[in-house]
């Protein structure tokens, strides 16, 4: 239940970030998104650190948990990226929208290794 709430508010923060740096700063809509990702993992990995993963997370330091995070989340980037230029270029669909597609798409990946890696 608490990782369904991180990721629903990481939702939040990664479509508020891509606006916000596409809207007002111009900045192309995958390089928006790449850097929206990366505000969007350190918010989820705040989040699950003090939340979900609470009663785990002191068997290893934070900082190996946090690059394992980080690691864990390449599959899942890769697959966000291509997702979000697919749909949003070939179906003609507003990045926003691909977006929110987009991170469905990588969302079991993420939490996968989540559960059986960082906080294990």
């Amino acid at each position: 239940m608490e990782f369904s709430i991180v990721g629903i508010i990481g939702v939040f923060v990664n479509q508020a970030v891509l606006f916000l740096l596409t809207y007002f700063l111009g900045i192309y809509y995958v390089l928006a998104a790449a850097f929206s990702f990366e505000v969007a993992l350190l918010n989820n990995f705040a989040l699950n650190e003090i939340w979900t993963f609470r009663k785990r997370s002191a068997h290893s330091s934070r900082w190996l948990r946090l690059i394992k995070f980080h690691v864990s989340r390449i599959l899942g980037f890769v697959a966000t990226m291509i997702t979000l230029f697919l749909i949003t270029e070939f179906l003609n669909i507003h990045y926003l929208i691909s977006n929110i597609i987009a991170i469905g798409v990588g969302t079991f990946i993420n939490y996968s290794t989540s559960d059986l890696w960082v906080w294990k």
